[in-house]
């Protein structure tokens, strides 16, 4: 190989890294858009704005034994870029436990969407740490036939298992037919674990640390199966006891007992994102040829909807949001030299990406 091969082999082989950085790049940012989150970067009671609580005792439907309080920065506070939410042993009226339940009900209410929550629980045998949402509405009726969707549960006479689950009015524990999964990881009390659903109009993903653990489909079959067409908001709790929790008893040595988290993000998806990148099989694909320092991309098809053509940098070096005419099928774009990315939508579903070099 001569030098001259050498370093021409060196160059492509730059590029096509950088490449495939800058699609790793546009697909994940086109995919997700970031529409609400907490970092926690204050000091103090969690901020009103975004949090309200749920407050009182009674058992909470699950014979718990802690009362939620409100606002008191002994259960719930803000410091050092972290959000912590504490179980106290301490007598509350009829209660032996405090602890706090934050929502984000009518502050932050949504329909779909990517939710994130980084958190380390507590251990400890009765323990009860839930990240999970409820329907604001419960336009279909109440418990379950609204729906419930459990993020991430942990029981603490199970170590290191963490456990996901829907709930409807045909799948629910009370009648055993609950649908969910469980995972084991290896340190959820000292590492911050990202806990994450994906839910779409037809499916919801559940995720730990980017691991999917759990997907749950809509059947068809109306709310009795699928209730979750409708607003949910965020919950996190430190439940104590409960028919659940405290099938093994309460450790009197728990407490103080604390839910860490880090950040709650929450993204919306962008409906013109391509499936393709995730899951489906590209029809139609589009090919970007290069023609002096014009990128030509040939669609070939009149169902294209959008075309952009993107530096290696990520950054938009043109845009047909409509697509070219459907006469033509196609768009020249005159481009100074440099690497490029070319994507064609066709539809809401498929993209198609092609890498071209103009010299």
């Amino acid at each position: 190989m001569t030098m001259h091969e050498e370093r021409r082999l060196l160059r492509r082989c730059i590029l096509t890294t950088a490449l495939f950085i800058a699609l790793l790049h546009l697909s994940a940012s086109a995919e997700w858009e970031l529409v609400w989150s907490d970092e926690f970067d204050y000091t103090g009671l969690p901020d009103t704005t975004r949090w309200g609580y749920d407050v009182g005792g009674g058992g909470w439907g699950n014979q718990e034994l802690q009362y939620y309080t409100e606002k008191d920065t002994g259960n719930a506070r803000v410091g050092n870029g972290v959000l912590t939410i504490t179980a106290i042993k301490e007598k509350v009226g009829q209660n032996t436990y405090s602890s706090a339940r934050l929502i984000t009900k009518n502050k932050g209410d949504w329909l779909y969407g990517r939710f994130e929550i980084a958190a380390t629980l507590p251990k400890g045998v009765g323990l009860w740490p839930a990240i999970w949402m409820l329907p604001t509405d419960n336009a279909y009726g109440i418990w379950p036939k609204s729906g419930e969707i459990d993020i991430m549960e942990n029981v603490g006479f199970e170590p290191n298992i963490v456990h996901f689950t829907v709930h409807t009015e045909s799948y629910n524990h009370s009648i055993g037919t609950s649908r969910g999964a469980s995972a084991t990881l290896a340190d959820p009390y000292t590492a911050f674990v990202v806990y994450a659903l994906e839910w779409y109009e037809d499916r919801m993903v559940f995720f730990a640390d980017n691991n999917r653990t759990f997907s749950f489909r809509n059947e068809g079959g109306g709310s009795k199966v699928w209730p979750f067409d409708k607003r949910f908001h965020v919950l996190l709790n430190i439940a104590v006891g409960g028919t659940w929790g405290g099938q093994q008893g309460v450790d009197e040595d728990i407490c103080p007992a604390e839910m860490i988290v880090d950040y709650v993000r929450v993204y919306r998806y962008n409906s013109t994102a391509v499936n393709a990148f995730r899951e489906g099989t590209l029809h139609r694909r589009p090919a970007a040829t290069r023609g002096g320092n014009r990128l030509t991309i040939c669609t070939k098809h009149p169902a294209v909807t959008a075309a952009r053509i993107f530096s290696v940098d990520g950054k938009t070096a043109a845009e047909y949001p409509g697509g070219p005419p459907a006469s033509c099928g196609s768009c020249v774009v005159p481009l100074l030299p440099g690497a490029y990315i070319a994507v064609v939508n066709e539809g809401a579903t498929h993209r198609a990406v092609r890498f071209t070099e103009i010299r």
